[in-house]
Formats: structure tokens, sequence, C-alpha cells
């Protein structure tokens, strides 16, 4: 089976803990030819974290810098390749200011990613966490889950 399958059985957002294990999956989801997206969420504010979405997915001008806009430009999005993976590293330092937009641009990646499977084109959400307990209500109906190797709380130092 290929990889991103196994990633999406429980939803298309997986969280991470460990950065290991973290680059580990972008590489393997790299090589079965998905485009990567990479945001390092550190330095994300209200003022700010827009314009690093618009640059890094090259959203038109006319980019509404709001969650309906991102849901849109989102939805247009048409993949070089098979697939593409929105790579969110340090989210918790975002998800602890902002928790509702944190959790909503999760919400929204996991329903643009049903609806892309219908298109024969596949999105997924990877998102690095250094706070081993963050986690979110569920996403378009589904829970965000710890991926298979650090499912288990001893595997998160917990």
């Amino acid at each position: 089976m290929e990889y991103w399958k196994e990633l999406m059985q429980d939803g298309s957002v997986t969280l991470f803990w460990n950065n290991s294990i973290y680059e580990k999956n972008i590489e393997s989801i790299k090589l079965e030819g998905f485009d990567i997206y990479s945001f390092d969420c550190t330095e994300w504010e209200m003022d700010n974290y827009h314009k690093e979405l618009a640059k890094t997915l090259a959203f038109p001008d006319y980019y509404g810098r709001n969650l309906n806009a991102f849901n849109d430009c989102l939805s247009d999005i048409v993949p070089d390749n098979k697939g593409f993976v929105l790579a969110f590293r340090n989210y918790d330092i975002f998800a602890k200011k902002y928790p509702d937009i944190a959790f909503h641009i999760l919400d929204i990646i996991q329903i643009n990613s049903w609806q892309f499977l219908i298109d024969n084109r596949v999105l997924l959400g990877l998102v690095q966490s250094n706070d081993a307990e963050l986690s979110f209500p569920p996403l378009g109906g589904m829970t965000a889950d710890w991926n298979s190797d650090e499912w288990l709380n001893k595997n998160r130092g917990l």
C-alpha cells in the first residue's frame, strides 16, 4: 500500500511530536510524488500567518487573508504531481496563541482533502508539535491522531 494511504486511514491531518519521525514521513511522502509546502509556525501571529500561507502556496493577489479565502484558494490548487502536503512545524506555538484559528486551518485542510479525493488529487496535513499533548476537536468530523510511531503516550515521553 502506498504510504500516503496509510497516513490517511484516520483522516488527512496527522500529528507528530518527534522531529526525526516528522522528517522521515515528509521524505517518504516526497518520494511518492507529492509536492511539499513547509511552514514554520514559530513566529506566526495574527498579522503574518496569512502572508506566509499566501506566499508559500502562491495564492492569487486577490487572496482575502481570512479563513474563508484560505478555504477557497486551497480548494483551487491543482498539484503538479500526485498530491501535496502542507507541513507545519512548531504548530503548537501558534495553536497556544490562537487555538480557534489553528483548529480552523486544520479543519479546512481536512474538508478539502476529502473533496480533492473525488478528483483524484491528494491533500495531506502533517503537523509537528513540541507539545506531546496537543489535540484538536474533530476535524471535518475526524480527529487528528498521532502518527503510528507515536500513537502510544509512552512514545511521546508521557
